[in-house]
């Protein structure tokens, strides 16, 4: 059984994907979302960040998503770009796969003078902000909505980590290794834990594991699901799974 660690909605793409590949899955929330309804400004010499489809999900909540269909946009995956683009915003300048790759593109296709609105949630990619700042780029963060940590587990998943049911755990983000950790600590079953394979969507994510001594951990070459799929077909391959 491979555990989900996603919000469901988010959830649904990959549940079927690897439900259609003979996996069986499970599904636990380990964050979720609160979008804001402050009011946003615009400024039309501005350029604007969206990192996550949750900057855009936010700004639709708030009835302010309009405000930007003339926007200089960046976005930080496919996903992100096509939402932009479905809600009517004209000028999607760029689409990058992670934080590394959008500091490269506006190194090479932006005067590092103009100023970047970057639209993030409480909870930030410091090691983007720490690269931007090196490159010299005047990137200013806009909370737009907060990233809630899980303060438990369901009985349910506890169940089946302490049982051995959960032969892999799926992480999308460095927030959600964090988490699952301090709760897994939290129960006493972070021992029970270490042998099950885990997948990360990058290196970043994977980090918290290694400090761990975690036996199994296989990380996407790309930030990506397709890329994180084949880190979990990899491990079925080498009898792990």
């Amino acid at each position: 059984m491979i555990l989900i660690t996603r919000p469901k909605e988010q959830s649904k793409d990959l549940e079927l994907l690897l439900t259609s590949k003979g996996y069986e899955t499970c599904q636990e929330s380990l964050y979720s979302f609160k979008y804001h309804k402050n009011k946003i400004a615009y400024d039309k010499n501005n350029y604007y960040i969206f990192p996550s489809i949750h900057s855009v999900k936010s700004l639709i909540n708030s009835k302010q998503i309009y405000k930007f269909k003339n926007a200089n946009i960046f976005a930080i995956g496919k996903k992100v770009k096509q939402a932009l683009i479905k809600l009517g915003c004209k000028r999607v300048l760029a689409v990058s796969e992670d934080g590394d790759s959008l500091i490269k593109i506006l190194n090479t296709q932006i005067n590092s003078k103009v100023n970047f609105i970057y639209f993030g949630s409480n909870i930030i990619n410091k090691d983007f902000f720490i690269k931007a700042k090196k490159n010299k780029l005047n990137i200013q963060k806009k909370t737009i909505y907060k990233t809630l940590p899980s303060k438990k587990l369901s009985k349910h998943i506890i169940n089946n980590l302490k049982l051995n049911k959960v032969r892999g755990i799926v992480f999308y983000s460095l927030l959600s290794v964090d988490t699952f950790l301090n709760l897994v600590s939290k129960y006493k079953i972070l021992s029970d834990v270490k042998k099950i394979n885990t997948y990360s969507i990058s290196e970043r994510a994977a980090k918290p594991l290694r400090q761990y001594k975690f036996k199994y951990i296989y990380i996407a070459r790309k930030p990506n699901q397709t890329a994180l799929v084949k880190s979990i077909k990899k491990a079925h391959a080498s009898n792990r799974l």
